[in-house]
């Protein structure tokens, strides 16, 4: 490749100064590559520099990250000056705020933008009071455009400060912006001055929809979305008077909006929720999908995930979920705060939701030299006294909100009792037993406890037939105890229900019997037999030895002798008797069987005509009949017997035959149908 000359590098660098000026910064990203993949451009930082913040400008955090990450250049001739503070925002603005207040610290003499950038990251990991230190550093320091943002943002730590923290401060400055107008009236409500807060952010609207209403291309969904984060705080005002229905219709009309800040949605569903109570539950389950949205956690405080939990807690309760949330939720509280939560649930303490939430706190302070030990036992004890008068279920909430004490080998098994009470609680108790022994695990807890607990696990596998299961946890033990013949001996038998090669290339490795066996006093047992029951004590006789023998007597069993009794016959039995031995068989396939006999007297009709004679034929021949004239027919209207004297023909009747059973019915042979009576 031909080397670039000066003037193309010119060229190139007036490329990128067009485009950064009219804030194309796609088009300056590639003028910028440009530059960096040239032969002279390769090591120049400048063309790094602002290639790194073009990707900023369109969002390319991660790409920006790993380009300022990547570059051995920048490292080497900026090590912590010149985009420090581009590693530092994309990082922020990424979500590791811990590594961005790092990257921070690096630095010995931060500028202006490192610490106004120090100072956000520690507004958003908590420090509000570092936070607000730093900033106040800032005003008094640095004067320029950027003052009225310093001032939002130091108002906003004053509010944070109130609210999150409890802290009492003064915000020392005349608000002016609707923005400080807003966090002012949040630093009122963290000073219980609701009244004041309520005016204050009526006029926080009002200067908002003042600003935005004279400019035409601001649309009106945008005037909504800045003014709907004001009215949510209003309707909290509200909430905090007592004024419930003007709150709950505020909060609606912001949810009806839809606004893109998943946040905003999420305060204002926990806040009807917290409106509802135990009515309209059906509502509140709707509502609660916005608080537990994709992506929350990064936008909530944790003072605020906590009160939404808390919230979500009690909406369980009112659902008849208790054991549900406290399964799958415990963990969000501390121990004593969940402890004392559970027992409220459960009707245990007749406190309120905000009593619970700042007792555990009070008692921890008042508890000063009580080891976590003494905390356990306490803890203990009183979930004893609530399984007194507890079901079985709610008894098992109680022992499984203790922590860490859940996992002691008494416990457990208390709970796999009460699990087996329960209809399907072997799910359950299964898995409380795998979580016990993972916990041990991880603790490091002594041999003979893991164990043990292992061993009823592979018992209650194989009770549930889950000989699997059993198994493996059979294997686990003999690692650390090879030799235990007790526990082979199980897994042998829990591998022959599913696996019988198996079972029998371990059943290799058991000890033969002479390992086994154990040396047997037969005398001293027979001496002992007399605590036996008299029925199983065998009778001695002494014998007759001589002085040599004496020291070794024997006693001679002698066993009583029982008369045999004879074999019980049936009552029909006879000797010599030969069964068949086609009985087996079906009778048609014996080799005897004849077949059936045919009824011979049972005759039916014969064929042809059986008792007539010729002459009964030949009335019946018409081929023998003469001729004769018709008679006259009879004109209409007259009868057989007309005045003309003619007088109908008679047809021969046919002869009975002999053994035939007249017909029956009417004219023609038919039969008659049987008709149905009544009508």
């Amino acid at each position: 490749m031909a080397a670039q000359s000066p003037t193309n590098m010119t060229v190139l660098y007036g490329e990128l100064n067009k485009f950064i000026n009219v804030s194309d910064y796609k088009q300056a990203l590639k003028a910028a590559n440009k530059i960096i993949h040239t032969k002279e451009g390769k090591e120049d930082t400048e063309a790094m520099h602002c290639k790194a913040v073009c990707m900023m400008q369109m969002s390319q955090f991660a790409e920006a990250l790993k380009f300022i990450e990547g570059a051995p250049e920048i490292k080497d001739a900026y090590p912590f000056s010149l985009l420090v503070f581009e590693k530092a925002y994309c990082q922020y603005r990424l979500l590791q705020t811990e590594d961005a207040l790092d990257t921070i610290n690096q630095v010995k003499s931060p500028d202006l933008r490192l610490l106004e950038l120090k100072a956000q990251v520690l507004y958003k990991l908590g420090q509000y009071s570092a936070s607000l230190a730093l900033y106040k550093n800032l005003i008094k320091e640095f004067s320029d455009e950027f003052e009225e943002e310093r001032m939002t943002n130091i108002s906003a730590v004053h509010a944070a400060l109130s609210a999150f923290d409890g802290v009492k401060t003064e915000l020392g400055f005349k608000v002016e912006s609707y923005e400080q107008l807003y966090n002012k009236g949040c630093w009122l409500l963290g000073h219980n001055r609701v009244v004041e807060a309520q005016k204050v952010l009526v006029q926080a609207e009002e200067v908002c929809r003042g600003l935005y209403v004279d400019d035409p291309d601001v649309p009106e969904e945008e005037i909504e979305g800045e003014i709907s984060i004001i009215r949510v705080q209003l309707a909290y005002a509200l909430q905090l008077q007592g004024k419930t229905d003007e709150a709950l219709t505020i909060y609606n009309q912001v949810i009806r909006l839809r606004p893109t800040d998943i946040a905003l949605v999420a305060v204002a569903s926990n806040n009807i929720i917290s409106i509802n109570r135990e009515q309209n539950v059906f509502d509140s389950r709707k509502k609660m999908k916005a608080t537990i949205a994709p992506g929350l956690e990064n936008k909530l405080v944790p003072f605020q995930k906590k009160k939404i939990d808390f919230n979500r807690a009690l909406l369980f309760m009112y659902s008849n979920q208790v054991s549900d949330f406290i399964l799958s939720h415990a963990n969000i509280f501390n121990p004593i705060t969940a402890y004392n939560l559970l027992l409220f649930l459960l009707g245990g303490l007749p406190e309120t939701a905000e009593v619970i939430t700042t007792r555990p706190q009070r008692q921890h302070r008042s508890m000063p030299h009580s080891s976590s030990s003494d905390w356990k036992r306490e803890r203990l004890q009183q979930s004893r006294g609530i399984l007194a008068g507890l079901v079985s279920k709610n008894a098992c909430l109680v022992l499984e909100a203790l922590g860490d004490v859940t996992y002691t080998p008494a416990v457990v098994s208390c709970l796999v009792s009460l699990y087996n009470a329960q209809r399907g609680g072997e799910v359950k108790a299964a898995r409380l037993i795998e979580r016990a022994i993972e916990w041990h695990k991880n603790n490091k807890s002594p041999a003979p406890i893991l164990s043990s607990l292992m061993w009823e696990s592979s018992e209650f596998a194989l009770k549930h037939n889950n000989p699997k299961s059993a198994a493996g946890t059979l294997e686990e033990i003999l690692r650390f105890e090879p030799k235990n013949v007790k526990v082979l001996a199980k897994l042998i038998f829990a591998y022959s229900m599913f696996n019988q090669t198996k079972a029998h290339q371990i059943s290799e490795n058991l000890p033969s019997l002479s390992d086994l066996s154990v040396h047997v006093d037969v005398d001293d047992l027979e001496r002992n037999a007399s605590r036996l029951a008299p029925r199983y004590v065998k009778k001695q006789k002494d014998k007759d030895v001589d002085a040599k023998d004496s020291s070794s007597a024997t006693a001679l069993i002698i066993k009583k002798k029982r008369k045999k009794k004879k074999n019980p016959v049936p009552k029909d039995f006879r000797e010599n008797y030969h069964a068949d031995d086609e009985r087996w068989l079906p009778l048609r396939e014996r080799s005897y069987y004849k077949g059936r006999r045919k009824d011979r007297k049972k005759g039916g009709v014969g064929k042809g005509t059986q008792g007539t004679h010729m002459g009964a034929s030949d009335a019946y021949d018409m081929s023998h009949k003469t001729p004769t004239h018709a008679p006259n027919s009879p004109k209409p209207g007259s009868s057989g017997s007309g005045s003309h004297g003619n007088t109908p023909l008679n047809s021969p009747k046919p002869t009975q035959v002999k053994g035939a059973k007249p017909k029956k019915g009417g004219a023609g042979g038919k039969k008659k149908k049987k008709g149905k009576g009544g009508w």
